[in-house]
C-alpha cells in the first residue's frame, strides 16, 4: 500500500479547509497554495428552529471561552455534539492515541487508546450512537460505552479507501461518503447503514472524491453530494454537486476548482455558497440553479466559504481573521483571530451555544471557541 502519510500537517489542513472537502493523505495536495482558507467542512447544526414563523434576527450577545488542546502532530477537523455536555472533535495526527477527544462539559478528555483509525469526520444522533469515519477501510462507533471498530470493508479492485462525511436521517439510514484509491485513479464512494450493516451503494465512474453529503427537506428524495473532480494527474479541475436518490446520481451544479463551491444543511433546507454568495435551495427539483433563492453577498475579501446556521436569519461565516455573524441584514465580527493563519474545522450550534472548532498554524495548537448568549 502507497504511504498516505507524507504531507505537512499545514497544507493538508489548508487542502481540506479548501474544499471541509479533501482526503487529507493524497499527494495530489502538494500543488495547495498555502495560507488559503477555502475551508468548508462537516459541521452539524443542532436543534434548529423550524416552522413558518417569521423569523427574528439572530442574537450576538455571546460570552466567548477558548478551551486550548496542545496536541502535537495532530490537527482535528471535525466536530459534532448532542449537547452541550457531550462534544466530539476528531482529526488525524501522527500519534494514534491524540485523535479523538471529547467534552463533558467541563473538560475536553481523550482516553489515550492508540486505533487503527486516522479520524475524518465524527456524526451522531445522540450520547450512545456516534459514528466515526476516516482512512483504513474501516467504520468506527461510539455505544455510550466503548469505542470500537464497528464494521471493516473492502472494495474490489482498490486496495485503499476511506470515509471524508457522515450524515444520516436517523440511526437506521446513515449515508457515508468518501473516496477509492486504485493507486492510479480515484473514485468517489458511497455506502450506506440500514440499521444493522453498513454497505457500499455506489461507485463512480469518474476521477473524483466525495467529500460531503446532507439533506435538506426531509420529505424531498434527494441527498446532495459534494464532489471533487480530477483530471488525469489527479489534481482537481472542477467541483461539483450531485442528487443522490437513494440508488442514481444527476449532477446538479458545477464550477471550476478555482471558484470555491459548497453546500450546508441550515434548518432543513439545503444552502450554496459560490465565491462571496450565499443562496438557498427552495425546490428539489432536476433544475437545480433554477431552484436557487439569493441570500446575501459577502462583501468582504475577508470570506472564504464556510457557513454555518440556525437558520437563514441566523448564519455563521468563517472569515481568515475571526468568525462572522449575519443577522439577515448586515454583518458583524462576532470573535477576531489575532492571526491570519488559523484554520476552522466546523462548528456545533444549539439554541444557546456554540462550539467552533479551530487550528492555529503558527503555534501549531488545536482550540474550540465556546460561545453563550446572554
Amino acid at each position: 500500500m502507497k504511504n498516505k502519510f507524507v504531507m505537512s500537517d499545514k497544507i493538508l489542513f489548508y487542502k481540506k479547509m479548501a474544499r471541509n472537502l479533501f482526503p487529507v493523505y493524497r499527494l495530489k495536495i502538494i500543488k495547495v497554495l498555502p495560507f488559503i482558507f477555502l475551508l468548508f467542512v462537516n459541521a452539524q447544526s443542532c436543534k434548529s428552529p423550524t416552522g413558518p414563523e417569521a423569523l427574528q434576527p439572530g442574537r450576538r450577545d455571546y460570552t466567548w471561552t477558548v478551551d486550548t488542546l496542545n496536541i502535537p502532530y495532530t490537527v482535528l477537523e471535525s466536530i459534532w455534539g448532542s449537547s452541550p455536555t457531550d462534544i466530539w472533535a476528531v482529526g488525524p495526527g501522527g500519534d494514534k492515541d491524540k485523535t479523538i477527544y471529547h467534552f463533558d462539559g467541563t473538560k475536553w478528555n481523550n482516553d489515550g487508546i492508540s486505533r487503527s483509525l486516522a479520524p475524518r469526520c465524527v456524526f451522531g444522533f445522540a450520547q450512545n450512537n456516534v459514528w466515526f469515519g476516516g482512512y483504513g477501510n474501516n467504520i468506527w462507533h461510539y455505544d455510550g460505552n466503548s469505542l470500537s471498530d464497528f464494521q471493516d470493508y473492502t472494495i474490489p479492485n482498490y486496495p485503499w479507501a476511506g470515509i471524508e462525511n457522515i450524515w444520516g436521517d436517523n440511526p437506521n439510514n446513515v449515508y457515508a461518503v468518501g473516496v477509492a484509491d486504485s493507486s492510479n485513479v480515484l473514485r468517489g464512494i458511497i455506502r450506506n447503514f440500514n440499521g444493522t450493516t453498513w454497505q457500499t451503494v455506489y461507485i463512480s465512474n469518474k476521477n473524483e472524491d466525495f467529500v460531503k453529503i446532507l439533506r435538506g427537506n426531509l420529505s424531498g428524495n434527494n441527498y446532495y453530494i459534494l464532489s471533487e473532480r480530477n483530471d488525469d494527474n489527479n489534481n482537481t479541475d472542477s467541483i461539483n454537486i450531485y442528487q443522490f436518490n437513494g440508488k442514481n446520481l444527476l449532477e446538479a451544479f458545477s464550477s471550476p476548482a478555482q471558484i470555491h463551491l459548497d453546500i450546508a444543511s441550515i434548518s432543513s433546507q439545503i444552502f450554496l455558497v459560490s465565491n462571496n454568495n450565499i443562496y438557498a435551495l427552495s425546490g428539489h427539483e432536476a433544475v437545480f440553479s433554477k431552484n436557487l433563492e439569493f441570500v446575501s453577498k459577502i462583501s468582504t475579501n475577508n470570506f472564504w466559504g464556510g457557513i454555518w446556521g440556525r437558520n437563514k436569519d441566523d448564519i455563521f461565516l468563517g472569515l481568515y481573521d475571526g468568525i462572522a455573524h449575519y443577522n439577515g441584514s448586515n454583518i458583524a465580527y462576532l470573535f477576531h483571530f489575532n492571526t491570519y493563519q488559523v484554520g476552522i474545522g466546523g462548528m456545533v450550534l444549539f439554541d444557546k451555544e456554540i462550539f467552533i472548532l479551530c487550528y492555529d498554524f503558527t503555534n501549531q495548537i488545536n482550540f474550540i471557541i465556546r460561545g453563550k448568549l446572554n
